[in-house]
C-alpha cells in the first residue's frame, strides 16, 4: 500500500503555482501602491491600502488546499520567489512573507465554517502581519497614531482585496468545475457583486500589471530611486510625491566638459531623503548612482550638512544638483543612493 502523505501533490502543485504568481506580482504591488500615493499627494502610506493583494494569493492557497499548514507553505515560497527576484527587501522579505502566511491562517481557521467570515479575517490579519513585522524589525513609525493609521489600512485592504475578492474567484472557479464545491449549491450560475466586483478585479490587475511589466519594469520609472545599505529599511522614492519637501538653490555646473551658468534649481533635499530613511549610526559614506552606473562618493557628514545637495528633475529624469562642489557629482539620471 503506498504511503498517504498530509499534502497531495494536487496540494503541492497549487501551492506552488500560486505562491511564485504571488511573489512575482509583489514588485507590480509596490509599483501600484507608489502610483496611490502619488495620486493621494503623500510621500508613503496610502499605498497600504493595496496591501492585501500580497495576501490573495495566500488565502487562495488556503481555500483551494483546505489543508492547516499550506499558507505557512505558501508565504514562505513567496518570500523566496520575491526575494531570488531581486527585491529591495532584500533577504528580509522571506521573513515578512512567512510571518504574513502564519497571521493569514491565524485569521482563517478559526472561522472556517463561515466561509465569507474566514476569508476576510485571513487577509486582514495577513495584511497586518507585514506592518506589524516591519515595525518591530525595524521601527518604521515614528508614533502610535501613525502605526494605528497604517494598521487599519492594511486590515480593510486584507478584507477586501484578499477576502472579499477571494471569495469572488473561488466562486467563480467552482461554477467553471476548475475546483470541487465547498457546499451544496444551485448549478445555475448565481450573478452576486462579490463575482462581478472579482471578475473587474482581475482584468484591472491584468491590464495594469501588463502595462507595469511591459512599460515601467522593462525601462524603470525615471523620477524614482531607490535608498538602501546601512538604513531603516530600503525604500523606493517617487520625487514629485515629495515636492512639500522641496527647496530651490542657485547653483552653477563647472564640470570637465559641461559648464553651465548659475541658475535656479528646485528638488528635493539630500539630507531629507537620509534623515527619513533612518541611516545608521555608523555611516559613514554615501554613494550616488546613475542609471549608467556612474557613480560619486560622499561623507555622510557632507551630504547631511545643509541643503546644498538636491535632487532635482532635468529632461524627464532626476539630476543630483550639488552646489559648491566639483562638476563630476552632478549626478544624472539619479537611480541609487546608497549608505554605508
Amino acid at each position: 500500500m503506498a504511503p498517504k502523505y498530509y499534502f497531495t501533490t494536487r496540494d503541492l502543485l497549487t501551492i506552488a503555482i500560486l505562491a511564485s504568481l504571488g511573489g512575482v506580482m509583489s514588485t507590480y504591488v509596490g509599483y501600484l501602491a507608489n502610483v496611490i500615493n502619488r495620486l493621494v499627494g503623500v510621500p508613503y502610506g496610502a499605498g497600504q491600502v493595496v496591501a492585501g493583494l500580497h495576501i490573495l494569493w495566500l488565502i487562495l492557497i488556503l481555500a483551494l488546499t483546505g489543508k492547516k499548514g499550506s499558507g505557512i507553505l505558501g508565504g514562505a515560497l513567496k518570500g523566496f520567489v520575491e526575494f531570488i527576484s531581486g527585491s529591495h527587501l532584500g533577504l528580509f522579505v522571506a521573513f515578512f512573507s512567512l510571518v504574513e502566511g502564519i497571521f493569514t491562517e491565524i485569521g482563517f481557521w478559526p472561522f472556517k465554517k463561515y466561509r465569507g467570515l474566514s476569508y476576510m479575517a485571513g487577509g486582514a490579519m495577513g495584511a497586518f502581519a507585514y506592518v506589524l513585522a516591519q515595525q518591530l524589525a525595524n521601527q518604521v513609525f515614528d508614533n502610535v497614531f501613525l502605526f494605528g493609521a497604517v494598521s487599519l489600512l492594511s486590515i480593510f485592504s486584507g478584507a477586501v482585496f484578499a477576502g472579499y475578492f477571494g471569495i469572488g474567484i473561488v466562486d467563480s472557479l467552482e461554477d467553471a468545475g476548475i475546483v470541487r464545491r465547498e457546499i451544496k449549491q444551485k448549478k445555475a450560475s448565481r450573478f452576486t457583486l462579490a463575482r462581478a466586483l472579482a471578475v473587474l478585479f482581475v482584468l484591472a490587475i491584468a491590464f495594469s500589471a501588463i502595462y507595469y511589466f511591459a512599460l515601467v519594469r522593462l525601462k524603470g520609472d525615471p523620477l524614482q530611486f531607490t535608498v538602501m545599505g546601512d538604513v531603516a529599511y530600503a525604500k523606493d522614492y517617487y520625487q514629485p510625491a515629495y515636492s512639500p519637501y522641496f527647496v530651490t538653490i542657485n547653483a552653477r555646473l563647472d564640470g570637465a566638459v559641461t559648464h553651465l551658468p548659475a541658475q535656479n534649481y528646485t528638488g528635493l533635499p539630500v539630507r531629507y531623503v537620509l534623515e527619513d530613511a533612518r541611516i545608521g549610526p555608523d555611516a559613514t559614506m554615501v554613494d550616488f548612482v546613475g542609471s549608467d552606473g556612474y557613480t560619486q562618493t560622499l561623507n555622510v557628514s557632507e551630504a547631511m550638512e545643509d541643503d546644498d545637495l538636491i535632487i532635482a528633475q532635468e529632461d524627464g529624469s532626476l539630476r543630483l544638483v550639488a552646489r559648491g562642489y566639483p562638476g563630476q557629482l552632478w549626478v544624472s539620471g539619479l537611480k541609487m543612493i546608497k549608505v554605508y
